[in-house]
């Protein structure tokens, strides 16, 4: 604890006044230098008792890079007392994290803007604790943090890449016979046990019922790894191909050297929250449907024997759209597409 400098200031006005008791006699002492002394050890007796608050923080939902979200604090003390607060922010997330409030007041909050793919702490909170007059300070640590959750960055595959992607997932039609779509005229090889009698006695013609066909759909495995140092490289590329599939109505089973997770079709979350914790490592199944493998300079892309680079599969507005399907010319351009 200290005084701060309006603090140092009225002490030395404090000892301005027992100067000016000594020269002009103890009025002078009553009428300055008391309040004086009073209004510091006020100061002193309420920064002392002022203890780290509780702090609640609410974080901003898991989103992508570059997106900005709010860090709400609730600091709950027995005592109010103005003060300084400072979140402490990792290198991964930009933000002002220093506030003026009152402990025990109402919440306050700042901005972060997600910069790095990852699962990053934020706090503990310091503090700086003020008196209400703001002569003394003291400084405190409010310990206790909470998480924020960083996806990779997703971005836009060329529409050859697209869909020879979902070309990896043929359902084969099932035999089941549950839904009901419409009636038509019997054809050569119909089943008997098709035919809608009343509606063919009413036509004199004979009428089946058609069913819509249901498919088993069977996941795309796809399996991601890397060396140390392009860890983001490999969770951007697996994140694009995984989510690309996803949204396209195919099932994924993606696994990394952080484990595996199976997201059936339009499940793009369970996904994104795997590949923004996933650390790098030895591909874990090259045997999948999908490899990828991010080295020290480059991400490449295996589907069974063909292999191309990442960038190659990725549209930027105005670039050439690439296959994966194309053996060498998959590392070429295949046709003038991309995808809006």
């Amino acid at each position: 604890m200290r005084l701060t400098r309006r603090g140092v200031a009225l002490l030395v006005v404090v000892a301005s006044g027992v100067v000016l008791a000594a020269v002009f006699g103890p009025r002078a002492l009553n009428a300055l230098v008391l309040p004086a002394v009073v209004a510091l050890a006020a100061a002193v007796v309420q920064v002392y008792r002022a203890d780290p608050p509780r702090v609640e923080r609410r974080t901003p939902a898991a989103d992508f890079p570059d997106t900005a979200g709010t860090v709400t604090l609730s600091l709950e003390s027995e005592r109010s007392y103005p003060a300084t607060v400072t979140d402490d922010l990792p290198a991964a997330l930009d933000g002002d994290a220093t506030l003026d409030v009152v402990v025990g007041g109402a919440p306050a909050s700042y901005e972060v803007t997600y910069r790095k793919r990852g699962e990053h702490e934020i706090g503990p909170l310091s503090l700086v604790s003020r008196d209400v007059l703001g002569l003394a300070k003291r400084e405190l640590v409010a310990e206790g943090t909470d998480s924020v959750l960083v996806y990779p960055p997703v971005r836009q595959l060329t529409r050859s890449a697209t869909q020879d992607l979902s070309s990896l997932n043929d359902p084969e039609p099932s035999n089941r016979r549950d839904e009901f779509d419409h009636l038509r005229e019997y054809a050569r090889g119909d089943s008997l046990r098709d035919v809608h009698w009343k509606s063919s006695a009413k036509r004199n013609d004979l009428i089946v019922k058609e069913y819509v066909p249901e498919s088993d759909a069977e996941s795309v495995l796809l399996s991601a790894g890397g060396v140390r140092s392009a860890g983001d490289r490999m969770a951007e590329a697996a994140a694009t191909l995984s989510v690309s599939l996803v949204r396209n109505g195919v099932p994924v089973t993606l696994s990394t050297p952080s484990g595996v997770v199976e997201a059936p079709a339009g499940d793009e979350r369970s996904l994104l929250e795997h590949l923004a914790r996933a650390e790098s490592g030895r591909v874990p199944d090259e045997s999948a449907d999908v490899v990828v493998r991010a080295d020290e300079s480059n991400t490449t892309v295996r589907v069974g024997d063909e292999e191309t680079t990442f960038e190659s599969l990725v549209g930027d507005g105005a670039g050439e759209a690439t296959g994966l399907g194309t053996g060498d010319a998959g590392r070429t351009a295949a046709s003038e597409e991309v995808t809006a």
